[in-house]
């Protein structure tokens, strides 16, 4: 029986996760919006867990849409191994060795995503490990990385992993 060598993973570029994000953050909000989420939200919560910028009638802080793109981002790179943003993108989510995430992992890292994202972001910038691999830092906590799944135009070799530049 012949031995198939196993392509290097790609780590995706931090510009491509991005955009990944924001289309993720687009359409889950374009989704919010349709169903009306900030009224069932201004009459289920207290008034002061919802701040609002001044002179606008625009609320900073959301509980509920932070639940909902928590689920969200659990579900789908648990179940699919990416989301919708990411699959526009050629991007997924897997474990260190490139199998897919568990339910644990996919928990994890969400939380991150969903609640902490510029704290998530920028520890893993600054501490090495997290660096090195282009996690953030509940990527790191859960084990997880992203991929690019398509035909990188080039690539830089990093150890066991290539990236993209």
């Amino acid at each position: 029986m012949k031995k198939t060598k196993r392509e290097p993973l790609v780590l995706a570029n931090w510009g491509r996760r991005f955009i990944a994000w924001f289309a993720d953050y687009l359409i889950i909000n374009v989704m919010l919006a349709y169903f009306g989420l900030e009224q069932i939200e201004t009459q289920l919560i207290p008034k002061w867990l919802l701040p609002h910028l001044p002179g606008f009638d625009i609320s900073i802080w959301s509980p509920l849409s932070v639940l909902v793109f928590f689920i969200y981002w659990a579900f789908s790179e648990w179940y699919f191994g990416r989301s919708i943003g990411q699959l526009l993108l050629n991007l997924r989510l897997v474990d260190a060795r490139g199998g897919g995430v568990t339910l644990k992992d996919s928990v994890l890292q969400s939380f991150g995503k969903s609640l902490l994202l510029p704290l998530d972001c920028l520890i893993g910038w600054v501490y090495r490990p997290c660096r090195e691999r282009r996690q953030r830092f509940f990527n790191s906590l859960s084990n997880t990385i992203v991929i690019y799944i398509g035909k990188p135009n080039r690539l830089i070799k990093q150890g066991k992993y290539k990236r993209e530049p």
